[in-house]
């Protein structure tokens, strides 16, 4: 039986480096134009949250870290939507491409992405579709409205329940 190679492979470290620290430069120039992003930047999974001006952002990513947990997905990338979103894109490259609220998902059509086959915008709540060959996307609704509103809070969780597919199979 041949012996397995085991050592690391260099071009794989190389790249995981460049996106991190691509990652951690994005989120210190996010940090000037609102709250700093969290979460791991090689989940494949990146969040997009509409910034809301006066809201209390401590409490809508204690909320989300908690819908997260729950999903199973606690690693997964969230950001805003700023001036830096399309080189997070295009840093990131995720495979999953999910924006909470309106506002986040006129923020991503407004990149104009050449390669997007759908807008949020047009995608139905709670639905996964086609975003870009190798990318699908997720539309969910606001998350501030749901922090006080019970209807909301279950609109919101219908939707987010979506995010159980990426989450890991618990079937042995």
């Amino acid at each position: 039986m041949p012996e397995r190679n085991t050592s690391v492979n260099p071009a794989a470290s190389d790249y995981e480096a460049k996106i991190s620290q691509e990652a951690t430069l994005l989120a210190r120039r996010s940090m000037r134009v609102g709250p700093e992003p969290f979460g791991e930047p090689l989940s494949g999974v990146l969040l997009v949250l509409e910034r809301k001006v006066g809201a209390d952002n401590a409490r809508l990513v204690d909320a989300l870290c908690r819908s997260l947990a729950a999903v199973k997905l606690d690693r997964a990338y969230v950001t805003w939507s700023s001036p830096y979103l399309l080189e997070e894109l295009l840093s990131l490259e995720p495979g999953a491409l999910v924006v909470v609220g309106p506002a986040a998902a006129r923020s991503i059509d407004s990149l104009d992405y050449p390669l997007a086959k759908t807008g949020f915008s047009e995608a139905p709540e709670g639905s996964w579709f086609t975003w870009k060959r190798g990318t699908l996307g997720l539309r969910l609704p606001a998350l501030s409205s749901a922090l006080d509103d019970a209807s909301a809070k279950r609109r919101f969780w219908r939707a987010f329940l979506a995010l159980r597919a990426l989450g890991p199979n618990e079937n042995p």
